[in-house]
Protein backbone atom coordinates (compact mmCIF):
# COMPACT_ATOMS: atom_id res chain seq x y z
CA UNK A 1 0.00 0.00 0.00
CA UNK A 2 1.21 3.14 -0.93
CA UNK A 3 -1.46 5.66 -0.47
CA UNK A 4 -4.26 5.80 1.97
CA UNK A 5 -7.36 7.38 1.15
CA UNK A 6 -9.25 8.72 4.09
CA UNK A 7 -12.87 9.53 3.10
CA UNK A 8 -15.80 11.20 5.11
CA UNK A 9 -18.28 13.80 5.67
CA UNK A 10 -16.07 15.56 7.57
CA UNK A 11 -18.43 17.29 9.34
CA UNK A 12 -16.43 19.35 10.90
CA UNK A 13 -12.82 17.23 10.75
CA UNK A 14 -11.90 16.72 14.53
CA UNK A 15 -8.82 15.66 16.11
CA UNK A 16 -9.71 12.12 15.90
CA UNK A 17 -9.59 12.03 12.02
CA UNK A 18 -6.13 13.66 12.58
CA UNK A 19 -4.90 11.17 14.96
CA UNK A 20 -6.76 7.80 13.34
CA UNK A 21 -4.95 9.41 9.93
CA UNK A 22 -1.43 9.42 11.35
CA UNK A 23 -1.37 6.27 13.14
CA UNK A 24 -2.54 4.37 9.69
CA UNK A 25 0.03 6.40 7.88
CA UNK A 26 3.02 5.13 10.43
CA UNK A 27 1.31 1.87 10.69
CA UNK A 28 1.40 0.84 7.15
CA UNK A 29 3.66 2.90 5.73
CA UNK A 30 1.35 5.33 3.48
CA UNK A 31 3.66 7.90 1.62
CA UNK A 32 0.15 10.21 2.04
CA UNK A 33 -2.59 10.15 2.95
CA UNK A 34 -5.39 11.75 1.19
CA UNK A 35 -8.13 12.76 2.79
CA UNK A 36 -11.06 13.12 0.44
CA UNK A 37 -14.65 15.05 1.65
CA UNK A 38 -17.66 13.51 0.57
CA UNK A 39 -19.78 15.92 -1.35
CA UNK A 40 -23.21 13.88 -1.37
CA UNK A 41 -22.61 10.85 0.99
CA UNK A 42 -24.90 7.94 0.35
CA UNK A 43 -25.23 6.76 3.87
CA UNK A 44 -26.37 9.96 5.25
CA UNK A 45 -28.91 12.23 5.56
CA UNK A 46 -27.64 14.62 7.95
CA UNK A 47 -29.68 17.70 8.11
CA UNK A 48 -26.34 19.46 9.91
CA UNK A 49 -24.31 18.66 7.13
CA UNK A 50 -22.52 21.80 6.24
CA UNK A 51 -22.11 23.07 2.35
CA UNK A 52 -19.15 21.13 1.12
CA UNK A 53 -17.01 24.37 0.90
CA UNK A 54 -16.90 24.75 4.08
CA UNK A 55 -15.83 21.27 4.67
CA UNK A 56 -13.44 21.52 2.19
CA UNK A 57 -11.78 24.41 3.64
CA UNK A 58 -12.26 22.60 6.98
CA UNK A 59 -10.32 19.89 5.60
CA UNK A 60 -7.98 22.04 3.82
CA UNK A 61 -7.00 23.12 7.13
CA UNK A 62 -6.85 20.08 9.29
CA UNK A 63 -4.38 19.11 6.68
CA UNK A 64 -2.13 21.93 6.02
CA UNK A 65 0.33 21.02 8.99
CA UNK A 66 0.83 17.59 7.75
CA UNK A 67 3.97 16.83 5.13
CA UNK A 68 1.88 13.56 4.26
CA UNK A 69 -1.67 14.68 4.50
CA UNK A 70 -3.26 15.71 1.18
CA UNK A 71 -6.96 17.40 0.48
CA UNK A 72 -8.24 15.39 -2.14
CA UNK A 73 -11.84 17.08 -3.66
CA UNK A 74 -12.20 14.80 -6.24
CA UNK A 75 -15.57 13.71 -4.98
CA UNK A 76 -16.84 17.25 -4.73
CA UNK A 77 -15.69 17.69 -8.61
CA UNK A 78 -17.98 15.07 -9.59
CA UNK A 79 -21.39 15.51 -9.38
CA UNK A 80 -23.92 13.08 -7.96
CA UNK A 81 -24.00 10.86 -5.20
CA UNK A 82 -19.77 9.92 -4.10
CA UNK A 83 -20.15 6.40 -3.93
CA UNK A 84 -16.23 4.96 -3.31
CA UNK A 85 -15.83 2.20 -6.11
CA UNK A 86 -16.19 5.73 -8.87
CA UNK A 87 -13.94 6.98 -7.18
CA UNK A 88 -11.27 3.98 -6.61
CA UNK A 89 -11.98 3.59 -10.68
CA UNK A 90 -11.00 7.03 -11.50
CA UNK A 91 -7.67 7.00 -9.06
CA UNK A 92 -6.55 3.48 -10.52
CA UNK A 93 -6.69 4.97 -14.15
CA UNK A 94 -4.74 7.71 -12.50
CA UNK A 95 -2.48 6.31 -10.54
CA UNK A 96 -2.19 2.22 -12.03
CA UNK A 97 1.04 1.79 -10.06
CA UNK A 98 -0.01 2.84 -7.06
CA UNK A 99 -1.34 0.48 -4.12
CA UNK A 100 -4.35 2.24 -1.87
CA UNK A 101 -5.56 1.33 1.32
CA UNK A 102 -9.17 2.42 2.38
CA UNK A 103 -9.13 4.02 5.82
CA UNK A 104 -13.13 3.32 7.13
CA UNK A 105 -14.28 2.66 11.28
CA UNK A 106 -14.82 -0.32 12.21
CA UNK A 107 -18.82 0.58 12.07
CA UNK A 108 -18.62 0.85 8.34
CA UNK A 109 -17.11 -2.40 7.91
CA UNK A 110 -20.04 -3.60 9.97
CA UNK A 111 -22.10 -3.08 7.04
CA UNK A 112 -19.48 -3.04 4.52
CA UNK A 113 -21.68 -5.74 2.18
CA UNK A 114 -23.98 -2.68 1.81
CA UNK A 115 -22.72 -0.63 0.40
CA UNK A 116 -22.29 -0.23 -3.63
CA UNK A 117 -20.57 -2.87 -5.32
CA UNK A 118 -18.17 -3.87 -2.23
CA UNK A 119 -16.20 -6.28 -3.52
CA UNK A 120 -14.74 -4.42 -6.79
CA UNK A 121 -14.12 -1.97 -3.92
CA UNK A 122 -11.98 -4.94 -1.75
CA UNK A 123 -10.34 -5.97 -4.89
CA UNK A 124 -9.09 -2.34 -5.92
CA UNK A 125 -8.01 -1.33 -2.14
CA UNK A 126 -7.00 -2.96 1.02
CA UNK A 127 -9.46 -1.77 3.60
CA UNK A 128 -7.71 -0.12 6.64
CA UNK A 129 -10.43 -0.31 9.86
CA UNK A 130 -9.74 1.47 12.97
CA UNK A 131 -12.23 0.66 15.70
CA UNK A 132 -14.94 2.93 16.74
CA UNK A 133 -16.13 2.87 20.26
CA UNK A 134 -18.52 0.30 21.04
CA UNK A 135 -17.68 -2.14 18.24
CA UNK A 136 -16.05 -5.53 18.32
CA UNK A 137 -12.91 -5.76 16.10
CA UNK A 138 -14.50 -8.38 13.58
CA UNK A 139 -15.25 -8.76 9.71
CA UNK A 140 -19.28 -8.95 9.72
CA UNK A 141 -18.73 -10.74 6.56
CA UNK A 142 -15.86 -13.38 6.11
CA UNK A 143 -15.53 -13.13 2.23
CA UNK A 144 -13.68 -9.47 3.13
CA UNK A 145 -11.66 -10.96 5.81
CA UNK A 146 -8.47 -11.18 3.70
CA UNK A 147 -8.55 -8.02 2.23
CA UNK A 148 -9.26 -6.29 5.98
CA UNK A 149 -6.23 -4.79 8.20
CA UNK A 150 -6.55 -3.46 11.61
CA UNK A 151 -4.81 -0.26 12.69
CA UNK A 152 -3.60 -0.15 16.14
CA UNK A 153 -4.94 3.33 17.46
CA UNK A 154 -6.73 4.71 20.56
CA UNK A 155 -10.60 4.22 20.45
CA UNK A 156 -11.76 7.48 20.49
CA UNK A 157 -14.93 9.20 21.52
CA UNK A 158 -14.65 12.15 19.62
CA UNK A 159 -17.51 12.64 17.29
CA UNK A 160 -18.84 15.27 14.75
CA UNK A 161 -21.72 14.39 16.50
CA UNK A 162 -20.61 15.75 19.40
CA UNK A 163 -18.81 18.90 18.44
CA UNK A 164 -21.97 20.13 16.23
CA UNK A 165 -24.20 19.57 19.56
CA UNK A 166 -21.53 21.34 21.82
CA UNK A 167 -21.59 24.26 18.84
CA UNK A 168 -25.30 24.58 19.49
CA UNK A 169 -25.10 24.33 23.14
CA UNK A 170 -22.27 27.63 23.21
CA UNK A 171 -19.93 25.35 24.75
CA UNK A 172 -16.38 25.21 23.95
CA UNK A 173 -15.05 22.34 20.93
CA UNK A 174 -11.23 23.85 21.98
CA UNK A 175 -8.63 20.66 21.23
CA UNK A 176 -11.72 18.38 19.72
CA UNK A 177 -10.58 20.26 16.25
CA UNK A 178 -7.63 21.51 15.29
CA UNK A 179 -7.48 25.40 16.26
CA UNK A 180 -7.51 26.28 12.60
CA UNK A 181 -10.36 24.49 12.10
CA UNK A 182 -12.09 26.11 15.70
CA UNK A 183 -11.51 29.54 14.21
CA UNK A 184 -13.09 29.05 10.85
CA UNK A 185 -16.47 27.26 12.39
CA UNK A 186 -16.54 30.42 14.36
CA UNK A 187 -15.73 33.48 11.67
CA UNK A 188 -18.36 31.67 9.67
CA UNK A 189 -20.38 30.42 12.65
CA UNK A 190 -21.34 27.18 11.57
CA UNK A 191 -23.30 24.51 14.02
CA UNK A 192 -25.04 27.08 14.99
CA UNK A 193 -29.06 27.70 16.70
CA UNK A 194 -30.39 29.03 13.89
CA UNK A 195 -32.16 32.45 15.10
CA UNK A 196 -36.10 32.01 15.50
CA UNK A 197 -37.84 33.88 12.83
CA UNK A 198 -40.67 36.44 13.72
CA UNK A 199 -44.36 34.68 12.58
Amino acid sequence: MDIGLFGGSFNPPHVAHQIVAEIARDQFGFEEVWWIPNATPPHKTDDELAPVEHRLAMTRRAVADHPSFRLCDIEVERAGVSYTVETLRVLDDEHPDTGFGLVIGSDSLDHFGEWHRPDEIAERASLVVYKRPGVIEQVAETRFANHVHFVSAPVMEVSGTEIRARRRAGRSIRYLVPEAVRSYIRDHELYQEEPEREA
